[in-house]
């Protein structure tokens, strides 16, 4: 029998539920499938932020190819959908530590945060890292948290993640 896999984002937003803590995802209202209102599509674009406050009624779902939820935009209630491939980090919403799913950042939002676009070498993997915290430094990994990708033993590729990890702010706001 096979065992139902389950997607890292799920796993991150299930063990800060256990934990007690609120899930907060910066996502890609951009990207195919996702589904939600207009108006925040449109204000938030790539950089959409949903604080999965355990306190509100959001009726969760996760399903083998996204998670769906009833938000609360501006008192405005809307079920929304959002595929894996949406979502770009998954952080505790108190203490920003959580999981970046570099793969799924759109372009934009690497310029902005490393100053260029990163670049894929031609053996790039899909890769998962820790968020930073606010003040810069690096994020204990989340109990339930992939192992994190291994830098390629070239000391300037270790440079540059450790760059990248350095520059990544939690983004205010959202939700």
């Amino acid at each position: 029998m096979r065992s139902k896999v389950v997607h890292p984002v799920q796993s991150v937003i299930e063990s800060l539920y256990a934990a007690g803590r609120c899930p907060r995802l910066h996502v890609n209202a951009m990207h195919d499938g996702v589904v939600c209102p207009d108006f925040i599509r449109e204000q938030w674009r790539e950089r959409l932020i949903i604080d999965l406050d355990p306190s509100y009624p959001l009726d969760l779902t996760f399903a083998e190819e996204g998670l769906a939820a009833d938000l609360s935009f501006g008192g405005y209630v809307t079920r929304c959908t959002f595929p894996y491939g949406a979502v770009y980090a998954v952080a505790d919403r108190s203490t920003g530590r959580g999981i970046v799913l570099d793969q799924n950042m759109p372009e934009s939002v690497k310029r902005s945060r490393y100053g260029r676009a990163a670049a894929p070498g031609p053996n790039a993997k899909p890769s998962l890292r820790s968020v930073a915290q606010g003040d810069g430094t690096p994020a204990e990994p989340a109990a339930a948290e992939p192992t994190e990708t291994a830098a390629t033993g070239d000391p300037t590729d270790a440079d540059q993640v450790q760059r990248r990890r350095a520059a990544f702010k939690v983004i205010d706001g959202g939700g």
